[in-house]
């Protein structure tokens, strides 16, 4: 078992910090706009940290935000899925027609199948 090195515990806020977050205190002979200036990053840095943390707990506003979330992908799904749907549509159309419309080969294929299914479909439940 190991045990806290005491120097960790009193070493500088700056030490403990991240680089990228961590900010060098003004100098003992900053001039006075440097101290303000300083005073005025760390303020707004605050507010946006209050404010991060703010809206991390607005569950109300998290599950909001998952609710339009969601409902855009779903409406993205849907489109998807009609052009999909059209585009099969077309497909088969030009399969089974030709260009005036009318049943071409393929066509009257299909149309001849599905008549000889519906007859024997037709005789096998009179006979039961």
């Amino acid at each position: 078992m190991t045990t806290p090195n005491p120097e960790d515990r009193q070493a500088p806020r700056q030490a403990r910090e991240s680089p990228s977050t961590a900010r060098p205190e003004p100098a003992k002979d900053a001039s006075l706009e440097e101290i303000e200036a300083d005073l005025e990053r760390t303020r707004r840095d605050l507010g946006e940290t209050v404010g991060a943390l703010a809206e991390k707990l607005d569950v109300k506003s998290q599950a909001r935000d998952q609710i339009d979330e969601t409902k855009e992908r779903v409406l993205e799904q849907a489109h998807e899925a009609q052009d999909q749907v059209a585009a099969y549509t077309r497909h088969a159309r030009d399969f089974v027609l030709d260009e005036r419309g009318r049943p071409n080969r393929n066509g009257w294929i299909i149309v001849s199948a599905l008549c000889a299914v519906a007859a024997v479909l037709v005789i096998v439940s009179d006979r039961r």
